[in-house]
């Protein structure tokens, strides 16, 4: 499905991604895991090629897309061509949803499928509704993205990523920018696919998921895979670094959750109606 080997990558003279070697197969859940700056959301922008790898080989369905390798100083990018056939393969759901304001729910979601793939608009349409139906959205049709929560426009943003049909989606923290009580309407729909076999790749702090969702668990820091294995094994015997990161985690997690019960009690107090 997406090999990767030796892949590095810098900005500047920091080091991003460190000799990575990743081989993901077809119908795994992969999730990936790690403190911030570990690298995990670079690695993904550069399976898909939103940043250039500075060294290293990707291939998708045995398909070699990108290759450089600086010390024998052969330099080869992926053409326009290969870009696109890679988009095609490889879907990919962001952090902040990254829909267009200005483009109503099905806009957003027919766009790629008509213009990428040369899809008929009529069938374009028929598919949307459908994957809009899928993540419970089917009402949302005619709205703006403006109007949704942050939970229903990141099932719009999923429902988007689906209709280019790719082989593999990428998720990047898609969850980290929700209220915690918006979190669980998209991890019902990422526990779906994933029973549906659809290959994931997902970037998250959502320990629940990684643990029983995963098919496979990706520990990274210092912009290495140090931990690669099945959730049972990467949890059950976590490395030093791994246990305080979850340490760290379940700190934030307990202190963030003490927050948002202060901000719903001012409010009650205040009575000021915030969506809480």
């Amino acid at each position: 499905m997406i090999r990767i080997h030796n892949l590095n990558k810098k900005f500047k003279e920091k080091s991003v991604l460190r000799n990575i070697d990743l081989h993901i197969k077809e119908g795994e859940v992969v999730s990936i895991i790690g403190p911030s700056g570990a690298g995990k959301s670079t690695l993904l922008r550069c399976i898909n090629m939103l940043e250039v790898p500075t060294e290293g080989q990707i291939y998708a369905n045995d398909r070699l897309v990108h290759y450089k390798n600086n010390s024998q100083g052969k330099l080869t990018f992926f053409s326009k061509m290969k870009l696109t056939w890679l988009r095609k393969q490889v879907g990919m759901v962001f952090q902040q949803f990254n829909l267009w304001p200005n483009k109503t729910i099905l806009q957003n979601i027919i766009e790629g499928p008509c213009i990428v793939n040369k899809v008929p608009r009529e069938q374009a349409e028929a598919k949307a509704r459908q994957l809009l139906q899928k993540v419970g959205l089917e009402d949302k049709i005619n709205e703006y993205p403006t109007s949704l929560s942050g939970g229903q426009q990141q099932r719009v943003a999923i429902a988007r990523a689906l209709a280019m049909e790719p082989k593999i989606i990428l998720f990047d923290e898609p969850t980290s920018a929700l209220d915690p009580e918006l979190v669980h309407e998209v991890l019902e729909i990422m526990v779906k696919l994933a029973r549906e076999g659809m290959t994931m790749v997902v970037v998250t702090h959502e320990m629940n998921f990684a643990r029983n969702v995963s098919t496979r668990l990706l520990f990274m820091e210092d912009g290495m895979i140090t931990g690669d294995g099945t959730p049972d094994d990467l949890f059950g015997n976590p490395s030093p670094r791994m246990l305080k990161f979850m340490r760290n985690l379940e700190q934030f997690n307990v202190e963030e959750k003490t927050e948002l019960q202060e901000d719903r009690t001012y409010a009650a107090h205040a009575g000021i109606a915030h969506g809480f």
